[in-house]
């Protein structure tokens, strides 16, 4: 039987997501005014490593200190878990759900006071409550939030696994650097599969490549049958290519698009399945960067 990788919690409130695009375009774009110093580095933010590829921080989250966050591009908006929201009587405004590759969970949308990471800090912070217990059970270790782009992308930041430490406000020049666009809170950015173009998320809360089924005209109506196309062009997968730098014989796994007419790619990419030792992020400049 195949072991599932730990599924990333990827595309946030689907419920409610016009919603929120229509309140602040900003949304997709990060607060820049707060916190000392954003321009300048800063000192490295230590995080522990789970499974080889899940960044977890530490941070707080209103009065409450030494919470365990999980680090994860491919999550939008950031979420909190129920636990702790009750802890700090955060209301729910509405009901939601969180869309995962492995279903969906319900919860509801609050606003958070405030939240700190390292020299991150964000208030009134639109966030969605969750039963994140099923994290502990399964990792051996509490997760009291999990936070995106739209937190980590205040600044230009690095995550170094080999150290295990991001580094805010630092752009390290990197050997691959890839252009990418801003899409709901989610980096999506263009690389090429067995030679043909596809639009990847960076995804540092997958433990591997994943591409999503696509019908085509002769799958049309049948979604096992564009599943197992699908399945197979993952099966000869043989190169991908980001930029100028070719990776090799990299497996990927495949899933049904849980919202093929609002997301607008292909799949999502593990910069730690691919053996990258770096990565960069800048949100203002649009810009990606890897070393291996």
């Amino acid at each position: 039987m195949r072991r599932r990788n730990f599924p990333s919690i990827y595309f946030g409130v689907f419920a409610g997501l016009m919603l929120v695009a229509q309140q602040a375009k900003g949304s997709d774009i990060p607060e820049t005014g707060s916190g000392p110093g954003l321009g300048a580095p800063t000192q490295p933010v230590r995080f522990d490593l789970y499974r080889g590829y899940l960044i977890v921080v530490q941070g707080s989250a209103g009065s409450l200190r030494n919470l365990n966050f999980l680090v994860d591009t491919g999550t939008t908006p950031a979420v909190l878990d129920a636990r702790i929201a009750r802890k700090l009587d955060l209301g729910g405004t509405e009901s939601a759900s969180i869309v995962i590759l492995g279903g969906r969970t319900p919860g509801e949308e609050a606003s958070l006071p405030s939240l700190e990471i390292g020299p991150l800090r964000r208030s009134n912070l639109r966030v969605v409550t969750a039963d994140l217990s099923f994290f502990e059970k399964d990792l051996g270790v509490r997760i009291d939030g999990i936070v995106g782009l739209d937190v980590l992308g205040q600044k230009p930041f690095v995550i170094d696994y080999a150290s295990r430490a991001i580094r805010f406000g630092e752009t390290r020049s990197l050997s691959v650097l890839v252009p990418f666009r801003l899409d709901r809170g989610l980096a999506v950015f263009e690389a090429q599969i067995d030679h043909t173009p596809m639009h990847l998320v960076f995804d540092t809360g997958a433990g591997s490549m994943v591409l999503f089924a696509q019908a085509d005209s002769g799958t049309q109506g049948n979604p096992r049958n564009a599943d197992s196309a699908h399945r197979d062009l993952a099966k000869r997968l043989r190169t991908l290519r980001l930029g100028a730098e070719e990776f090799r014989n990299k497996p990927a796994e495949t899933e049904r698009n849980p919202k093929p007419s609002q997301l607008d790619f292909d799949g999502l990419l593990s910069p730690a399945a691919l053996g990258i030792s770096r990565v960069s992020v800048d949100v203002q400049e649009g810009v990606l960067g890897f070393s291996r």
